[in-house]
């Protein structure tokens, strides 16, 4: 008489390693491992690279990378391309300095002015797209070159750039919140994740689909990384305000994309927009929200700008300030393909393209040496993605 062996159940965490070894599932995991090899080698290198002091340099240097990059990874997800970033985001900031320096308006109101001006560029750009069906490529290389000239038109004037007055610069760029008010305010941005998190693993459990034990995973990783920061920050002068506020913009966009219908939709139309539009989702509606709402964190990116630099210059249309952001949103883990992403690699991706930048600084090295390095992470970050494409493709998953 024969017998059959059953095998006992695989575990969650058996089915998540399985997940995420197979070379088409990573996730972020990539990144991090870059980030901290890269933190490892510049420590190595230089011993003040992890201390407090040189830390809240280097968030106070993500908030305008990843500001854009997290613009730019909305743009990416439909597959698309966003090239007047940069541009935009320096206009934005020239309306802001100009309006509040020369036409004294309160600082509310010329964020309000400058993030409008980017916000409507962003929606001109968007009907062009979806409504015409102009590439994004053209169209937003079109919006870049205006952007330029509107920008130089008047900064000129005023020498090419506009510095901010000195309480402005105190009280917008400079401040660090108290190390209290630092706890309670991560303490209360890790509740808001938590509890998204927690719901959503209560509704695919609901459904039957598991990934459960992945995402409590996550969150204890994030979780360990955001009090880890603000431990280490409060160690210095405490946590810049400046980077709160694009910690805040980034888990709206997180709940925005992972919690909400628009989220599923605008994943499906990167995935295969004629699929989408089949299903009855309103492709071309999702197109243009995605451009008006990158052009939001746009104008946000420029006012965090000139709040940082305590000027709002043309000098910065002119330098790498949209190269890194989309470098930082593909190293991040978004897919140029689009559909796939997520929100949180403009962090991870802004921390990878500037601890390179701030380690090079540290060290004395030469700019070519900074761009030869940048360079060659993100030709291997979309030579991965590449790769993880071909696979899918070869697995029916694509």
């Amino acid at each position: 008489m024969s017998t059959v062996t059953q095998t006992a159940p695989e575990s969650p965490f058996k089915r998540w390693l399985s997940g995420v070894t197979n070379a088409a599932d990573l996730g972020m995991l990539p990144v991090i491992a870059a980030l901290i090899l890269i933190w490892i080698v510049f420590e190595v290198l230089n011993a003040n690279f992890l201390t407090p002091r040189n830390l809240s340099n280097l968030a106070a240097q993500i908030v305008v990378t990843g500001t854009l990059a997290l613009a730019e990874i909305y743009i990416i997800l439909l597959g698309m391309i966003d090239l007047s970033i940069g541009w935009n985001s320096v206009l934005a900031a020239a309306i802001f300095s100009l309006s509040t320096v020369f036409f004294h308006l309160p600082v509310a109101a010329g964020l309000a002015l400058g993030v409008a001006c980017a916000t409507g560029i962003g929606f001109l750009q968007g009907m062009l797209v979806s409504r015409i069906g102009v590439p994004s490529f053209v169209v937003t290389l079109g919006g870049a070159m205006v952007a330029e000239g509107i920008t130089l038109g008047i900064l000129t004037p005023h020498g090419g750039s506009v510095p901010l007055a000195d309480n402005l610069t105190t009280a917008i760029g400079t401040l660090n919140l108290d190390p209290l008010w630092s706890w309670v305010a991560s303490i209360a941005l890790f509740g808001i994740y938590a509890a998204l998190t927690l719901n959503s693993i209560r509704k695919r459990a609901a459904g039957g689909h598991e990934g459960g034990y992945a995402a409590v995973m996550r969150l204890i990783g994030i979780g360990l990384i955001l009090f880890g920061a603000v431990f280490m920050l409060n160690a210095y002068r405490g946590v810049p305000f400046l980077l709160m506020i694009f910690l805040i913009a980034l888990f709206a966009s997180a709940f925005a994309t992972k919690s909400t219908r628009f989220g599923r939709h605008l994943y499906a139309v990167g995935g295969n927009a004629e699929a989408a539009r089949r299903a009855g989702i309103s492709v071309k509606g999702i197109q243009l929200a995605v451009f008006v709402i990158a052009g939001f964190l746009v104008g946000l990116a420029g006012y965090l700008d000139a709040a940082r630099l305590g000027v709002a210059s043309a000098s910065v249309g002119n330098g790498d300030i949209m190269l890194n952001a989309v470098a930082a949103a593909v190293i991040g883990g978004t897919s140029l393909f689009g559909g796939r992403g997520s929100v949180y690699g403009a962090l991870f991706g802004a921390l990878v393209i500037e601890s390179v930048s701030n380690g090079m600084n540290l060290l004395g090295a030469a700019s070519s040496i900074r761009f030869i390095v940048e360079g060659a992470i993100l030709l291997a970050a979309i030579t991965i993605d590449t790769m993880l494409r071909m696979k899918r493709m070869r697995s029916g998953r694509a």
